[in-house]
């Protein structure tokens, strides 16, 4: 009878904490664009900044500010923090100058892509170098982002990128988790681009990845620290790991590792911005780690239906290159293109003059180096421009988007002639959608180059260009560096090498989800029927045994990318009309809920899915049967345990159903084909 008492006891103990997590949605949604509730004060030796969230207060310490505590406002719960006289920032073998370090606060406008934010600076003076922190706090945010400035006042100062510790917290060792979470990309060679490993504090150890999770394993407590940078490996200066812990008897230790310069980066008497830190709060359990991180990473980039929502053609994917690009080809395009409903037509590759080194063409090519020559519309294949193509466009409702490659040479020293001739395509012919390939980042004067080449677009054009930041090769942006830019062009997929397969698209945006919001990832279908032969019969996942409305389905938690000529497409594509159509009335409403996955990771014979939480009580769930022969399943979720859920069908192979949820939040789902899915509308009553 104990056992049973006590098992009831911690049901109903899990149920409500399961509860309260799920009541964080409607509280940072309440919370979006309140900057009256952001703060900081300092109050005599103490600073103290913080929202509705989150509060971190510091010992003022001349400048070298000494973390004392984190406080979790919605669980009361206080992280104590113990670092003695040990600086939160210390570069090995320099003292802070007690003199000369200030502090100020304001209130930083919104502007169009990024919300309303109060912006604390402090700096502090070492010998040889100062160093400008940023701290940004976000109303809705459980996290505070902090961006670090270097600035070298000596020409002999010796920096290397292990020297400098940084976002120090020492806490009280009393069982702690630290799970850490590595991101891959250059993902023309990989098809795995989430890793995490979870050790316990033992010694010295060096932890990989961009983000850590810190979580009690007694009291419901926990801290997160996402690191801004480019993919560990991509990193500029990488010192080979992105946390480390050390940990006492008494206390465990984590500092987090690299800012991506040495001293060699540094211009002398000029700001350095480095990479970025973010240190959050979460009560431990999954869903709330999920939406603490969550409620930052919003506010990377506002998200507007007529500027961010798309469902882009590209036509490299059936692999003519740009062999068949040219007028007639790109009006016959566009004509296919509105008849399925798609909103953005980009012209890939080969629109401009210069040929570049993936053309199907004989001739000289390009790619580290371009004239301002190349970038006119190719004379042979559109003789009058893109007058014609335009205007076909514009009375079909397609906008269109161009190809782009930065010119690399020289760390992007020809960045400001490369940004004009974008801003000229702009202005010429109002192009907002760029894809940007090509990247590299070997340096900081790269990265740094690189980066006035968006700003200067961005800000000229009062922030009304969309940049498609393809991450499928090089040392690039990664998934978690300068987001504010657009979306990220996942991978490069083709039938006619037998790389798509649609349980591994499913598969990668599903692990992506866990830990960033998939509807800024263009995620690809193909032209299931081109190249069927190469699969063979019997390949089981082979393209041409799903159905064209799911290879779309797997897309809809993300900006779908039409990865194909639609002029190639037969007749049967035809059927899936009706489904597009559909989710355009619906996507800008998924897409402003916060979305994470659910259900198993797909295998391609499993039962998994997406579920997008609007409020505590309303939400949707996209779910997909794979190749099973299981009609019924009983599905993970993030819904409460124990909960009366309506659930209305909006498009799929599903019905409508209504269910009690289990002691562990799971739901019956019932398909009747292998290969399906359904997208429902859920209520709780």
């Amino acid at each position: 009878m104990k056992i049973t008492i006590n098992t009831i006891i911690c049901l109903l103990f899990s149920t409500y904490l399961f509860a309260q997590t799920n009541n964080l949605i409607d509280d940072v949604n309440d919370e979006y664009n309140k900057i009256i509730n952001c703060y900081s004060r300092l109050e005599n030796d103490t600073l103290v900044m913080g929202n509705s969230f989150i509060e971190r207060r510091f010992k003022c310490n001349n400048g070298d500010i000494i973390t004392i505590d984190i406080i979790n406002k919605k669980t009361g719960k206080k992280i104590r923090v113990n670092n003695d006289k040990n600086p939160d920032f210390n570069i090995k073998n320099l003292r802070s100058k007690p003199e000369g370090s200030s502090y100020s606060s304001t209130v930083v406008k919104a502007t169009p892509i990024i919300p309303s934010y109060l912006s604390n600076e402090i700096v502090t003076k070492y010998e040889g170098i100062e160093v400008k922190r940023i701290f940004k706090i976000f109303p809705s945010s459980m996290g505070i982002a902090c961006e670090y400035y270097l600035k070298k006042v000596s020409e002999n100062l010796q920096l290397s990128s292990t020297d400098i510790a940084l976002e120090q917290i020492t806490i009280e060792n009393m069982s702690w988790n630290l799970e850490t979470v590595e991101f891959i990309d250059k993902t023309d060679n990989h098809n795995t681009y989430v890793k995490k490993e979870t050790t316990k504090p033992n010694g010295t150890i060096k932890h990989v990845g961009n983000l850590m999770y810190v979580s009690s394993l007694t009291d419901h407590s926990g801290l997160y620290f996402l690191k801004e940078s480019p993919c560990s490996n991509s990193q500029i200066n990488y010192p080979g790991y992105d946390f480390i812990s050390k940990s006492k008897k008494e206390a465990v230790t984590i500092n987090s590792v690299g800012l991506g310069v040495t001293a060699n980066d540094l211009v002398l008497n000029e700001w350095v911005k480095t990479y970025s830190y973010v240190v959050g709060v979460h009560d431990s359990e999954e869903l709330g780690k999920k939406i603490a991180l969550r409620s930052y990473q919003v506010n990377n980039r506002i998200l507007k239906p007529d500027r961010d929502e798309m469902i882009m053609v590209n036509t490299w994917g059936d692999r003519n290159r740009d062999t068949k690009l040219n007028e007639k080809f790109i009006l016959d395009e566009l004509k296919k293109a509105h008849k399925f409903g798609f909103t953005h037509y980009q012209i890939d590759d080969g629109w401009q003059q210069g040929l570049s080194k993936n053309s199907g063409y004989k001739g000289q090519r390009q790619w580290d180096s371009w004239s301002l020559e190349d970038w006119m519309p190719n004379k042979e294949r559109f003789p009058n421009g893109f007058k014609n193509i335009l205007a076909l466009a514009d009375s079909l409702d397609i906008k269109i988007g161009l190809w782009f490659h930065p010119t690399n040479e020289n760390d992007y020293a020809n960045w400001e002639q490369d940004a004009d001739i974008v801003l000229n395509l702009y202005e010429k012919y109002g192009i907002k959608n760029f894809k940007i390939d090509g990247v590299k980042l070997p340096s900081k004067m790269a990265d740094i180059n690189l980066s006035r080449f968006f700003d200067k677009i961005l800000i000229s054009t009062k922030y009304d260009i969309v940049f498609n930041l393809d991450v499928t090769a090089d040392n690039r942006y990664g998934y978690h560096y300068n987001n504010h830019l657009g979306n990220i062009f996942l991978e490069n997929r083709y039938t006619d090498w037998q790389t798509y397969y649609p349980y591994k698209t499913l598969r990668n945006i599903w692990m992506l989800s866990h830990y960033m919001p998939p509807q800024k990832i263009q995620l690809q279908f193909l032209n299931k029927w081109r190249k069927a032969e190469v699969y063979g019969d019997e390949d089981l996942f082979a393209p041409a045994n799903y159905s064209f409305d799911y290879t779309f389905a797997i897309t809809m938690p993300a900006q779908p990318l039409a990865w194909f000529e639609v002029t190639g497409l037969p007749d049967d594509a035809l059927t899936s009309i009706e489904l597009f159509k559909q989710y355009k009335s619906i996507n800008s409403k998924l897409h402003s809920t916060k979305i994470f996955p659910i259900g198993n990771e797909p295998n391609g014979k499993t039962f998994t899915g997406f579920q997008f939480i609007n409020s505590n009580t309303e939400g949707y769930i996209l779910v997909f049967r794979e190749l099973n022969n299981v009609n019924n399943f009983n599905m993970s979720s993030l819904l409460s345990p124990n909960t009366y859920v309506k659930f209305q069908k909006i498009f799929g192979d599903g019905s409508d159903f209504s269910v009690t949820t289990d002691y562990e939040g799971k739901i019956p789902i019932s398909l009747d084909k292998p290969n399906s899915f359904c997208l429902y509308k859920y209520v709780v009553e």
